[in-house]
C-alpha cells in the first residue's frame, strides 16, 4: 500500500499538467487547437465561483467546490492563433473536479522554467479538454503540420 501511495505522490505533477483522467492525442489536440503557443509556467493561482483570488494554499478544488486552479502561461511564441492579441500571460484553468489543494499544485510546479508546446481553443484561451493542454516541444512540428492540414 506505501509503495502505491509513493508512486501516486510522484504522479502529481504529471497529473496536474494532463487534468487526469482526460487525455488528448497530439492528433486531437492540433484539430481542436485556436491557439498554438510556445510557453513556460510562470506561476499558480486559484480564484473562487466569483473570480475573485484565493491565496490559502489549503484551498481545495473538487466536485461541489467553485474553486479553479490555473496555470499562469508567459507566452514565449505565437506560432498559430486566430486570435487579434494574444496576452503575455495566460490563465489556464485545469480540471475543477478534481482534489487538490493550491499549494500541491503551487508545489509541483515550483522551479518550472521548461518552455513547453501550448494547445488552447477559444477566445478564453481554454485547455483542449479541462487541464489538457501542453506538449513538449518536440512534438511543436508534427502539430503545426497536423494543424494545417485540418485547417486550410
Amino acid at each position: 500500500m506505501r509503495r502505491v501511495l509513493l508512486f501516486l505522490v510522484a504522479l502529481l505533477p504529471a497529473i496536474a499538467i494532463a487534468g487526469f483522467p482526460f487525455e488528448a492525442t497530439l492528433e486531437e489536440m492540433a484539430q481542436e487547437a485556436d491557439h498554438i503557443l510556445v510557453g513556460r509556467v510562470a506561476g499558480v493561482d486559484m480564484v473562487d465561483g466569483q473570480g475573485n483570488p484565493v491565496k490559502d494554499p489549503q484551498a481545495r478544488t473538487g466536485p461541489s467546490l467553485d474553486n479553479t486552479i490555473r496555470l499562469l502561461i508567459q507566452v514565449d511564441q505565437v506560432l498559430v492563433s486566430n486570435a487579434a492579441k494574444v496576452p503575455d500571460v495566460i490563465p489556464v484553468p485545469l480540471a475543477s473536479h478534481l482534489h487538490y489543494t493550491l499549494g500541491q499544485i503551487q508545489e509541483a510546479h515550483q522551479g518550472d522554467e521548461e518552455a513547453r508546446l501550448v494547445l488552447l481553443k477559444g477566445s478564453d484561451f481554454v485547455g483542449i479538454k479541462p487541464g489538457v493542454f501542453l506538449r513538449p516541444l518536440t512534438d511543436q512540428d508534427t502539430a503545426l503540420q497536423l494543424h494545417a492540414a485540418l485547417h486550410p
